[in-house]
């Protein structure tokens, strides 16, 4: 066990060691992924182990991985249904790492015999091995992770700076095109439209020098919000002209933000991107901002497909789509990274099928708030 590194290698390993050893006819061997156990490998069991997923705390498996706490029962009088399997004896021994829990190991039916107090304890020991084995997978994977992450932000950040400078470029020439005099309307129009798809590629260059420096640097502007609002408006508009999408803005309370005007922009753009990106061709997308005694409130919100619950804790997770077609993965994490640098949060509601509602509260006066929470 100690000499292998791949979970998809070592898991059947333990697997085959401890159902030759104690003598079962099935066992099966599951792991923790959020709110989850997901079995990872088994033998005895005719079923696909990648589609077995079990909420903790349900059934025997499930409780056993949310209380730590061991399972033995030999039953003579009832038999109990493991994955469609009826079985009369059963064994369910948590995988611990210290006080965490990693999993569970199950095991169902000893071959003429029932389980006995030895057989507990050698269980024991198998899981603990196991979970030693699966601790050291996730730490070197997490080290190989971080040291990928390390080359790829230097190069993200190379390439992202040589972007940044031919988009400022670009966007001179636009501004002075529209200078011009006597444009046509359809040239205007797509002047507009190319300066609002520059604008998403600026954010997304942005997008990637934030992530690789980790790091999130405020310059202070004042502004209004309803000004903030009137360019997102025009830009959603144009990116819904050719579709049944209806963006509906509205201002509750006009504040007077004093925070970094060009990252606040940022992140109600991307939001509102996502928000439009999730709608089939048609529905709305509901851009409001209210105040809040010295939080401003931005909501969006979206009557698109909705997030299930298992996907919502991931959002924020760095390259995590959520099977969007397209995107890095960045844009929520650094909308995160954005928000918490203004000292404030970002929430997200959703029901499957019928919207998604994003809500974010910052301070309206960023070096105000800062400043009178540091002396509190």
């Amino acid at each position: 066990m100690n000499s292998m590194f791949e979970l998809h290698n070592l898991l059947p390993a333990i697997i085959n060691i401890a159902k030759e050893y104690l003598g079962v006819k099935r066992i099966s061997l599951m792991l923790i992924e959020d709110e989850y156990l997901k079995m990872y490998a088994h033998a005895g069991f005719e079923v696909d182990h990648s589609s077995v997923h079990i909420r903790l705390g349900d059934g025997i498996a499930g409780k056993v991985a949310k209380t730590g706490i061991e399972v033995m029962s030999n039953k003579t009088d009832t038999e109990n249904d493991v994955l469609g399997y009826q079985t009369s004896s059963f064994m369910s021994v948590p995988l611990k790492k210290g006080d965490k829990i990693l999993g569970v190991l199950n095991l169902t039916d000893k071959e003429d015999d029932f389980f006995t107090e030895d057989d507990v304890k050698i269980a024991r020991y198998i899981a603990s091995q196991c979970a030693l084995g699966v601790d050291r997978f996730n730490m070197y994977s997490d080290m190989r992770k971080s040291e990928n992450l390390r080359v790829i932000g230097t190069l993200n950040s190379a390439i992202a700076h040589d972007i940044k400078n031919l988009l400022n470029i670009v966007q001179s020439y636009l501004e002075l095109m529209a200078l011009e005099k006597d444009i046509k309307p359809e040239m205007q129009e797509y002047i507009d439209a190319i300066h609002s798809e520059v604008k998403r590629i600026h954010g997304l260059t942005m997008d990637i020098l934030d992530f690789s420096r980790q790091r999130v640097s405020i310059s202070i502007e004042t502004f209004r919000i309803s000004e903030l609002f009137d360019e997102i408006r025009k830009h959603a508009n144009i990116m819904t002209r050719d579709t049944d999408i209806h963006v509906d803005v509205k201002v509750l309370d006009d504040i007077i933000m004093k925070v970094d005007r060009g990252k606040i922009f940022r992140v109600i753009f991307n939001l509102v991107s996502n928000a439009i990106d999730a709608l089939p061709g048609t529905g709305t997308v509901r851009l409001t901002a209210g105040k809040d005694g010295d939080i401003c409130v931005i909501k969006v919100r979206d009557t698109g497909k909705g997030i299930c619950s298992e996907n919502i804790k991931k959002l924020f997770l760095p390259f995590f789509t959520s099977g969007k077609t397209k995107g890095t993965g960045l844009g929520l994490a650094i909308v995160k990274m954005i928000v918490e640098a203004h000292c404030g949060t970002i929430d997200v509601d959703s029901e499957e099928g019928v919207y998604t509602e994003f809500t974010v509260r910052i301070p309206f006066n960023y070096e105000s708030f800062k400043e009178l929470h540091r002396q509190g």
